[in-house]
């Protein structure tokens, strides 16, 4: 689901406008080119722990969980107050999700000694998971500085 579709899922003027209420009293709370660029991030530091140039305690069991980097906090929280009801949100979330099980995979099969496997894994699915959020992530800011025009 992209931008133009969050909008065609409303068919009235004050449906829409509540929906960008709901969206900027969320996002109050939320900023996005920081998790934008957090999650960009963690690519860059996955990279640095399979080549072995990472001063990082990286363990599986905890970055497997979504809610504690602060997009998961926001998610679970006003994003979830405010938003829960809109599709894009709930492919956030989901997308979110995985992004985390993802990455604590790429840990967990670099500690097994399957480097080739993690390696595959950090550039295929994992690349095109952290791009959704991203992608998802932006829609949201453009919805959001869209409000009142």
């Amino acid at each position: 689901m992209g931008l133009l579709d969050f909008f065609k899922s409303f068919g009235s003027k004050a449906e829409r406008d509540k929906a960008q209420q709901d969206l900027g009293n969320a996002l109050t709370s939320l900023d996005i080119d920081v998790a934008i660029g957090a999650h960009q991030n963690w690519k860059d530091r996955l990279a640095l722990y399979l080549d072995g140039n990472s001063t990082e305690d990286l363990r599986p069991e905890v970055i497997c969980h979504d809610d504690r980097c602060d997009l998961g906090k926001w998610i679970y929280s006003d994003g979830q107050k405010q938003l829960s009801q809109y599709a894009m949100f709930s492919e956030l979330r989901a997308v979110h999700k995985m992004f985390h099980q993802q990455a604590s995979s790429v840990v967990a099969l670099q500690q097994s000694g399957k480097h080739a496997d993690s390696k595959a894994l950090l550039d295929g699915e994992y690349t095109k998971t952290s791009d959704r959020i991203v992608r998802r992530l932006k829609d949201l800011k453009l919805l959001a500085q869209s409000r009142g025009s």
